[in-house]
């Protein structure tokens, strides 16, 4: 279990914003905390009536549990706890509105707020505390909050009632997280995530504001002189291309790097390996101290053959079509062909296709995704269940396995079957849309495919998450 307290050595806070527009009130430091609109409503309130002898409220999703102590409350109150969108720097699910608004008691009330794999999105544990809206609409950081790895929760003791929400203190970000390159062609990445007043200095990397440890348990997110001993720090200390250090020039292509900057650069013929993982490597360090954390950020690059394609990913495996002929291309092997098509349906939809067929004959997979309405942007796909148009379907193995946008949920009642069906999530983005014969379609999509479950035995269809990213020319 971790506790990020006042007593703990200094902790920085990393936040992007603000830092240019802000006004100081010293050269170089920036006194203004963060201000932002409040959060607005999300689903349901729960409510519940607790009085003197203490009790327990969840919210709706069961993220966040509000535990009042006997002896907090002089008379019964009604307890809410209205999910809202979370405004907050660096905020990570929902934020809450704890109701009656501006409460205090007199004794402290605890806030437990639990998280998992979806809700963190790759980010670190080490990195979460808690965060609360004052009325001033400016945001401050508990640095009482408790992180148990074990339990998957982050606590907080508190007196009062406001907004409050989960967040991290700070953001590593590898610039691109993924990417597509060409064989043969180069791609830059960048570390980045967090800022401070001054430049850096070589390497160093250090997150926006360090706390002062004189300050009280609610320390505005806002620059502070740099003056304290105790300071957390981050520094590179390598870049490693699946794990070979750089600089490094093999099968998997090529890495050199220099400070927080680094240039892959793809072999002339499609890695063995593919994608190919770069990583930067970092060591958090406090001064005066020997106590040391390391950690590792990589980016996903994927090389591909051609630079007209379809690229799939489904439960970790990455399916590659491309388009022939465009750009002066032909399949390397006609008798195992991996193709993508795109165009249009006469009445302004849009299809694009991949397949891939082994010997001539065995189809090993298939992608298809049709928009009704495409257009520069991003596109909620509608599926037929809902009245819809659009479509989006894989296959593997000649139909062996398939995934679809409708699907079904099925529960056992008694000695039958209740059913319900359904259009997953599903959406692309259209980075560019030409509207021409030959024009460039490019974007990237993402979403959940239903693999149909056992109907007889009431299962319901099985998940996939699908991702994928195009670029390509309409044949028509």
């Amino acid at each position: 279990m971790k506790k990020i307290t006042l007593h703990h050595p200094a902790i920085f806070i990393a936040f992007v914003i603000l830092i240019s527009s802000c006004v100081n009130d010293e050269p170089g430091i920036n006194n203004k905390p963060i201000v932002t609109d409040r959060g607005t409503a999300q689903g349901n309130a729960t409510t519940t009536s607790i009085g003197s002898g203490g009790g327990t409220l969840s919210s709706a999703d069961e993220k966040l549990t509000v535990t009042i102590p006997a002896g907090a409350l002089t008379s019964t109150t009604i307890i809410s706890i209205q999910p809202i969108s979370n405004e907050g720097p660096l905020g990570l699910g929902l934020g809450y509105r704890l109701s009656p608004e501006g409460t205090t008691f007199a004794q402290p009330i605890t806030l437990t707020f639990t998280y998992d794999d979806d809700l963190l999105d790759n980010t670190n544990e080490d990195f979460l505390w808690i965060i609360t809206q004052a009325d001033d609409d400016s945001w401050n950081a508990v640095l009482n909050s408790e992180v148990n790895t074990s339990a998957n929760t982050v606590t907080v003791t508190t007196t009062h009632f406001s907004d409050w929400a989960l967040g991290r203190f700070i953001d590593l970000n590898l610039e691109p997280a993924s990417k597509t390159v060409l064989k043969g062609k180069s791609v830059g990445l960048k570390l980045s995530g967090f800022s401070r007043d001054q430049a850096p200095i070589e390497d160093d990397l250090v997150p926006l504001a360090p706390i002062d440890p004189n300050t009280d348990v609610l320390q505005p997110l806002t620059t502070i002189p740099s003056n304290e001993e105790q300071l957390l720090d981050f520094r590179i200390t390598s870049w490693s291309l699946n794990g070979a250090s750089a600089p490094v020039s093999n099968s998997n292509g090529s890495l050199s790097a220099s400070k927080n900057t680094a240039t892959y650069k793809a072999p002339t013929a499609k890695p063995s390996t593919n994608p190919v993982a770069v990583s930067v490597h970092l060591e958090a360090q406090q001064s005066g101290t020997s106590q040391t954390t390391h950690y590792t950020v990589t980016s996903s690059i994927s090389v591909i053959d051609s630079d007209l394609y379809v690229l799939v990913h489904v439960d970790g495996e990455t399916h590659e079509y491309y388009q022939y002929g465009f750009n002066g291309s032909t399949p390397p092997d006609p008798n195992n062909i991996s193709i993508a098509n795109c165009g249009t349906d006469g009445n302004g939809g849009l299809a694009i296709s991949g397949s891939f067929i082994q010997n001539a004959t065995t189809v090993v997979s298939g992608f298809v995704l049709e928009v009704a309405a495409p257009a520069e942007g991003t596109v909620a796909l509608t599926c037929l269940q809902n009245d819809g148009e659009d479509d989006a379907s894989f296959q593997l193995a000649n139909g062996e396995k398939y995934y679809s946008l409708d699907y079904a949920t099925r529960t056992p009642v008694n000695q039958n079957c209740d059913y319900n069906y359904l259009c997953s999530n599903f959406s692309v983005t259209f980075i560019t849309y030409e509207d021409e014969q030959m024009g460039n379609v490019r974007g990237y999509f993402s979403g959940t495919l239903y693999e149909p479950g056992n109907a007889e035995a009431c299962q319901s269809d099985i998940a996939h998450s699908i991702e994928g990213e195009f670029w390509l020319k309409r044949a028509n």
